[in-house]
């Protein structure tokens, strides 16, 4: 195992253990407990870095995606995001992730998911693969729209172009697409890679958001392509999918409303 790797399952799983405490003792619903919740947020942090400050102490850490910092440091970059889904933490849904990214000079080259609450690590190395608690993922080999598990975040599907987003998930769904989706990113893009779902639709891609998952996807065998099976994501609208054969099924449905 990468020895970064290692610390680097080390601290996600002391932080997310300290975490889940908090989950099972709290309900979130008044200022009182709110309060508590930032001060285990906190807690957590600090457990994290000082697992990854005591194996590295000249690596930078950041609490979110920086792009300038990333650019500018020599040494390798940590970016923890402590709880995605906070608002499900809170309201005690169970669906919701930690995140350790950690970059070589602007570039991801490893990344750690930890879901707490169903105890599945999900770890990817640039160039060796990801894996989920220590077995190698892979994405499945769907190459067919009828019963292909489809994700997308829902939240944004009607922010702009409401009628184009929603006549392409229709038109999907009548296809047979099945449609399924933890309203997190990060699970969903580590569901991708492996098998579990078969395509990402995303009407508001934006890389910062994407990060701790995308190199998941891509050491597994999965792809990303504009809607038009190019790599230009400006316009904020991109799919993800296991394999280039999907990919070019769901490209030809959405041409119809391009």
């Amino acid at each position: 195992m990468h020895p970064i790797l290692n610390i680097a399952i080390r601290a996600a799983r002391k932080g997310g253990n300290n975490i889940i405490q908090t989950y099972d003792k709290k309900i979130f619903n008044n200022l009182e407990n709110k309060k508590i919740l930032i001060q285990e947020i906190k807690k957590s942090y600090k457990i994290i870095t000082y697992i990854i400050k005591k194996s590295y102490p000249k690596h930078h850490i950041l609490n979110n995606y920086n792009q300038f910092k990333l650019k500018n440091s020599k040494n390798p970059v940590w970016i923890i995001n402590l709880i995605h889904g906070k608002k499900n933490f809170e309201k005690r849904f169970p669906s919701f992730c930690i995140s350790i990214s950690i970059f070589f000079r602007n570039i991801i080259n490893i990344s750690v998911i930890y879901d707490p609450l169903k105890n599945e690590i999900f770890t990817a190395v640039k160039g060796h693969g990801a894996q989920v608690n220590g077995y190698r993922m892979k994405s499945s080999n769907s190459n067919i729209l009828h019963k292909s598990y489809l994700s997308s975040n829902i939240n944004c599907v009607f922010l702009k172009n409401e009628l184009f987003n929603y006549k392409i998930l229709k038109n999907l769904l009548n296809k047979g697409v099945i449609f399924r989706t933890t309203s997190l990113i990060p699970l969903d893009l580590s569901y991708l890679s492996d098998g579990r779902i078969d395509c990402m639709l995303e009407f508001n891609f934006k890389i910062k958001n994407y990060y701790s998952g995308i190199l998941h996807v891509r050491e597994s065998g999965g792809i990303i392509s504009d809607f038009k099976g190019g790599c230009n994501y400006k316009n904020k609208l991109a799919i993800i999918a296991n394999n280039s054969r999907l990919l070019k099924l769901i490209i030809n449905e959405i041409k119809l409303f391009i």
